[in-house]
């Protein structure tokens, strides 16, 4: 198996976690994003940016044995914030990196999103999200090895629970949740589900 290496991420990973969130947007939500590719990750750059330091704070990526940046995951505990995934001025952004037919596109799945959401509260678990790993180095246990260190953050904050978001029409990244040893304990369904994105929620008790 490969050797891969876990650190957190830093300022000058942005430019690699914005291609990765590119690559998450297409895997999860196909036509999401739309336009130039380079205009795709230039938009996802600015977000980061224009979020600071709360962009990189417990967000982990996972490199490869020449150090290239492969994958990347984030972690929300409790009593802090949510991550900002469209700070102020990202539909300016979007306008100008992608054009307004991709731009109102986007916005209406943002808005689709909102419908239903899941609010994290429980004071015992941390949430784990925006974990993707590069199409190449996919099946190789760099997901894996991601998965165990935001979990042994978690652990190190003397939680005993992780918990994240999967669609339900995803059912690959499901498997491989499943394989880490979360299980569902939650469902978006009813009318919401139809107006919103249908999403399950799993759950893993950390030893």
């Amino acid at each position: 198996m490969p050797a891969f290496t876990i650190r957190p991420a830093i300022g000058t990973d942005i430019p690699d976690l914005a291609r990765l969130i590119v690559e998450l947007y297409h895997s999860e939500l196909p036509g999401a994003l739309s336009g130039c590719r380079a205009g795709q990750e230039r938009l996802l750059a600015y977000t980061l940016h224009a979020n600071g330091e709360a962009a990189l704070t417990n967000r982990l990526v996972v490199c490869d044995d020449q150090q290239r940046v492969i994958g990347t995951g984030m972690l929300q505990f409790p009593n802090e914030p949510a991550y900002e995934r469209a700070p102020q001025g990202t539909i300016a952004a979007a306008v100008r990196e992608l054009g307004i037919r991709p731009t109102l596109k986007l916005a209406s799945v943002v808005a689709r999103s909102l419908i239903g959401v899941y609010h994290h509260t429980d004071p015992q678990s941390a949430l784990i999200h925006s974990v993707v790993i590069t199409a190449v180095a996919r099946s190789q246990g760099a997901g894996q090895t991601l998965m165990a260190a935001l979990e042994a953050q978690i652990r190190s904050r003397g939680l005993t629970r992780s918990r994240l978001q999967v669609l339900v029409t995803n059912t690959a990244a499901q498997r491989f949740y499943r394989r880490c040893g979360y299980d569902e304990i939650w469902r978006l369904d009813g009318w919401r589900a139809r107006l919103g994105w249908p999403i399950l929620v799993m759950e893993k008790v950390l030893a």
